[in-house]
C-alpha cells in the first residue's frame, strides 16, 4: 500500500516541471513581443524616435499600442537633413500623437549656421514637445556646451522650449527653463529631468518595422502634467 501511494509522485513531478517550463517559455516569448517599457518603473507615457532608417511606420498603430509621442530626427550641423522628417511630420497631423524635433549639435559648424539651417529645413512647425538637442560628439569642454547653450537661446528667442540630451550638471550654461533628458540605464534623480531615453534597443508591439533597435523615451511625470503641457496638437 505504501508503494502504491508513491506511484504518482514521479509523474506529478514531471507534470509540475512541464508547467514551470511552459510558464517560463510563455513569459520569455511574451517579453520578446511586448513593447519595451522602462525597467523598474511605472512610467506609462512613452515615446519613440523616428528617422530615415525607419520607413513605413503606421502612426495610428503606434497610438493603439501605447505610444504617446514621437521625436523626429531633423538636422545635424549645417548640411544634414533627415529624409523622413517631412514625411512623418505630415502623417502625424492625422493622429493625436505629440511630437518634437531633434537637432544633433555639431562641433564642426557655427551656432549661426546650424540654427539657420534648422530654420530653413524645418520652419516654425517643430512640434508641441521641446526641441531636443543631442550632442554630436562626446565633448565635455566648456566651449562646446556654451555654444550649445547659445543655440538653445536662439530657439528660446523664437518661442521654442529646449530639451538637452545631457547631464543636468550642465544646466549652468543654459537659459532658465531648459529641460533635460536623462540617458542612463537606471533613473535616480527624477526631479532633475523631464524625459528619459531608457533604451536604444527597444521594440513596439504589433507595429511593422519597430521590432528591434528602437530608441524609446518616457515622460517623467504624471498624465495630468503631460496633458497640460503637451497633450494637444498645437505647435511651438
Amino acid at each position: 500500500m505504501h508503494r502504491f501511494k508513491h506511484r504518482f509522485t514521479f509523474p506529478a513531478i514531471i507534470i509540475l516541471l512541464i508547467i514551470i517550463v511552459c510558464g517560463f517559455l510563455f513569459a520569455f516569448f511574451n517579453m520578446r513581443t511586448n513593447t519595451t517599457v522602462p525597467r523598474g518603473s511605472n512610467m506609462s507615457i512613452l515615446g519613440i524616435e523616428l528617422d530615415q532608417n525607419t520607413d513605413g511606420v503606421d502612426l495610428h498603430k503606434l497610438e493603439q499600442n501605447g505610444i504617446s509621442f514621437v521625436y523626429l530626427r531633423a538636422t545635424q550641423g549645417k548640411t544634414y537633413f533627415d529624409d523622413n522628417y517631412l514625411i512623418y511630420r505630415e502623417r502625424l497631423l492625422g493622429t493625436k500623437l505629440s511630437f518634437g524635433s531633434i537637432i544633433t549639435f555639431s562641433n564642426q559648424s557655427s551656432v549661426a549656421d546650424q540654427f539657420n539651417y534648422f530654420e530653413q529645413q524645418v520652419g516654425n512647425n517643430t512640434g508641441n514637445l521641446p526641441v531636443m538637442i543631442v550632442p554630436a560628439v562626446k565633448d565635455d569642454s566648456e566651449a562646446y556646451w556654451k555654444r550649445m547653450a547659445q543655440f538653445s537661446q536662439k530657439l528660446n528667442n523664437v518661442g521654442k522650449r529646449v530639451l538637452i540630451a545631457g547631464d543636468y550638471s550642465k544646466k549652468k550654461y543654459f537659459p532658465t527653463g531648459t529641460d533635460f533628458l536623462y540617458t542612463g540605464s537606471s533613473l535616480h534623480d527624477k526631479k532633475e529631468y523631464t524625459f528619459w531615453c531608457y533604451t536604444q534597443t527597444g521594440k513596439v508591439k504589433n507595429v511593422d518595422n519597430l521590432n528591434s533597435n528602437v530608441t524609446m523615451f518616457a515622460y517623467i511625470g504624471g498624465m495630468s502634467n503631460y496633458e497640460a503641457q503637451y497633450g494637444s496638437s498645437f505647435t511651438q
